[in-house]
């Protein structure tokens, strides 16, 4: 069962400078391959049109990560150590509301109706980055709603899909609609409140470029050519009572995390090279999982529950009698399933008591809000006043 973890400060990951400079060097040539390919492409220039009392609109989608990441290079600018490669889901969306306001210090977060300072904490955060990187000046104030097919879980990627969600909407009110509907564009910013939202705010099957001393500018997601017609998952939503883990600081601070994230770059290579295929994604990313849970545990952290080890026990089992399935999760006991074949998803599932919710891939976000739902938020962001 799942422990609580104390707050403890995190140990930066001792790597060698020739280490530093490999990782460097790989990522160069993982970011030079994918612009070769024209997946990778220079960031949009859009004019700043900033107007008091604006409201606009902006959708996320959650991520599944194949290839996961944790740990900052620089976190002041959510710079990860290594790049990272993710799908987006139809598990959950969220929506987000945004105005302006000329006034500065007046930026406030109120997610499902609550608000409270850790929201504005790093809400501020992000918008002290986009204000110093844009020149703008000034408040923003942002109502969100998350809209779930579960009750609830834990390792759904939900803070990706805020990060992606609060950034189009902002990025539509200073920029306008074009700019909104720049997902590389949308990706740097999301970067500024989850690292995982640049994969979400670029949607399909992604992949973020970071590594050690790249350019914050260079640093967002882009989608990658990947074929999902005969792909299929389901997630299982597990939840557990953990109140308080810092996944980056525990992950980064195990001894074995250098041997991880070096690893890794060799496997995105092989990846982005030959061209990627699902079954290399998914085999990659139930390997992931293993890994991501062992630094953890390392540090004293078990994520998962009584329910999600039997399920994991389950897959082994179902894969050892010849079963053609994959399954991961990230930080958190919802296990997704995965297969290219639908039957034998469905074979599977049928051996599991608990009924799993059916995903798919959404091909894009909703630029255009309810109109019910835009009148009702103006109002109240109106009422701040």
């Amino acid at each position: 069962m799942p422990v609580r973890h104390a707050d403890r400060p995190a140990t930066k990951p001792q790597f060698s400078a020739a280490e530093l400079r490999e990782l460097h060097e790989k990522g160069t040539e993982i970011l030079k391959h994918l612009e070769s390919r024209g997946l990778y492409k220079p960031l949009g220039s859009y004019r700043a049109q900033p107007e008091d009392g604006k409201v606009t609109y902006g959708e996320g989608y959650p991520i599944t990560a194949f290839e996961k990441f944790l740990g900052y290079w620089k976190k002041d600018a959510n710079l990860a150590f290594s790049p990272s490669i993710s799908m987006v889901t139809d598990f959950s969306v969220v929506r987000c509301f945004c105005r302006y306001v000329r006034e500065p210090g007046r930026d406030k977060v109120f997610l499902d109706g609550e608000s409270n300072e850790r929201y504005d904490k790093r809400a501020r955060k992000a918008l002290d980055n986009f204000r110093s990187i844009t020149g703008i000046t000034g408040s923003f104030e942002f109502t969100i709603e998350r809209v779930k097919r579960y009750d609830k879980a834990k390792g759904l990627g939900e803070s990706a899909a805020v990060a992606a969600a609060t950034a189009r909407a902002l990025i539509a009110n200073v920029f306008g609609e074009d700019a909104a509907h720049d997902d590389i564009f949308v990706s740097r910013f999301a970067r500024f409140a989850s690292g995982s939202g640049t994969r979400s705010a670029a949607g399909g099957m992604s992949i973020w470029i970071a590594f050690p001393e790249i350019e914050e500018s260079q640093s967002y997601a882009c989608r990658l050519d990947v074929d999902t017609s005969n792909f299929h998952f389901a997630v299982f939503p597990d939840f557990h009572n953990i109140q308080t883990m810092d996944a980056h600081g525990i992950a980064s601070s195990s001894p074995f995390y250098p041997t991880w994230v070096i690893n890794k770059y060799d496997r995105i290579l092989k990846l982005i090279k030959s061209g990627p295929k699902i079954e290399d994604l998914m085999r990659n990313a139930q390997e992931d999982m293993f890994f991501l849970r062992s630094l953890l545990t390392s540090g004293g952290v078990i994520i998962d529950t009584e329910r999600s080890i039997k399920l994991i026990n389950a897959v082994k089992s179902f894969q050892q009698s010849g079963g053609n399935i994959f399954m991961t999760a990230d930080t958190g006991p919802s296990i997704v399933v995965m297969s290219t074949d639908e039957g034998e998803l469905k074979r599977f599932i049928a051996t599991q008591s608990a009924k799993p919710l059916y995903g798919k891939i959404p091909q894009s976000v909703n630029y255009s809000p309810d109109p019910k739902a835009a009148h009702t938020a103006s109002a109240f962001l109106e009422s701040l006043r």
